[in-house]
């Protein structure tokens, strides 16, 4: 096309030459006729052009949206793995909790399975005896450690449940929940564990979620504990109030986290020392829970004996992202 356009300016150009070569000035009776000539074939030149641009941009913008949508095709695929890999890591923060769990559940047990021995020889003895004055006596002390077993049970059960929806969470006595499941396990380490909560203070929040976070957060105080041999075995749960939000913190007596590592104690996989034997992924996984289940902050810094771990959530509570 270009060439054609070429030509027949060439051509025309040639005549209105030879043109003016032979008519002399009757020539500028046809320089109109010439000149619209010329118009025309720049006016077919510019609409070709046009048509070749019109044509480049459609191209242009056609390979344009293909690079968009396989963008946004990696970028769906790449989100999809992220969620699946933040569902395994939640699935084994729940298995290394179930172990924890566990290990509470034997120091539970430990000294109602005593009683129940106990019962059962003081028992036998009475029936050898003929001592059946006793024998109901002790026969309603079974009963209350059956009882108590059995209610440990149901509370470890109702631990794994997941809350469907957020609920009015009291904070002194979830505190209460935690000690329960896990007082008997510190105070075999010889953990004094101290509570300073207003027993008035609500939060609107997944229960189980934050009970889970609260045992994560003091389990990790107890190991720390352990590793540095402190002499001052505490671990000190504080809530503060005020007119929007609720500050939990977990303060303990462990020598507190080393500060090249502080920005990395919640990332997934990564251990301390003491967690050398764990999975390292307790931490992520309370700092997932708090901040994008409930949309709170979960944070950590160092105090003169420990580390100190807060929890500010929202009185009115905060839904976010949870799939898991």
């Amino acid at each position: 096309m270009k060439k054609i356009i070429l030509l027949l300016v060439i051509l025309i150009g040639t005549l209105w030459a030879q043109e003016v070569s032979v008519l002399g000035d009757k020539s500028e009776i046809d320089f109109w006729l010439l000149s619209a000539v010329v118009g025309i074939v720049v006016t077919i030149g510019l609409w070709y052009k046009y048509r070749r641009l019109d044509e480049l941009v459609r191209q242009r913008t056609a390979e344009l949206e293909t690079f968009n949508q396989r963008l946004q095709d990696e970028i769906t695929k790449a989100v999809e793995k992220n969620r699946t890999q933040e569902k395994i890591l939640m699935q084994q923060a729940k298995m290394a909790e179930i172990g924890s769990m566990v290990e509470s559940i034997a120091h539970q047990w430990r000294q109602p399975l005593n009683i129940l021995g106990l019962s059962m020889t003081r028992l036998n003895i009475n029936v050898s005896l003929g001592n059946h004055n006793d024998m109901s006596k002790v026969i309603e002390i079974v009963e209350q450690q059956i009882d108590y077993m059995s209610q440990t049970i149901d509370d470890f059960r109702n631990f794994f449940k997941q809350d469907r929806v957020q609920s009015k969470v009291n904070v002194y006595h979830l505190i209460g929940e935690v000690e329960t499941l896990l007082g008997p396990l510190l105070a075999s380490k010889k953990i004094v564990l101290v509570k300073d909560i207003d027993p008035m203070v609500e939060i609107l929040v997944y229960h189980n979620e934050l009970k889970q976070v609260l045992i994560n957060i003091v389990n990790n105080a107890r190991e720390a504990i352990e590793y540095t041999k402190s002499k001052n075995r505490q671990i000190t749960i504080t809530c503060t109030d005020d007119q929007h939000h609720c500050t939990i913190s977990i303060e303990d007596s462990g020598g507190g986290v080393p500060h090249h590592i502080v920005d990395k104690i919640f990332d997934p996989y990564f251990t301390t020392k003491f967690e050398a034997q764990g999975t390292g992924i307790g931490l992520y996984m309370a700092k997932m829970i708090i901040e994008k289940h409930c949309l709170g902050k979960l944070s950590v810094y160092n105090t003169k004996n420990g580390a100190c771990f807060e929890i500010r959530l929202s009185h009115t509570g905060g839904i976010g992202e949870r799939e898991y």
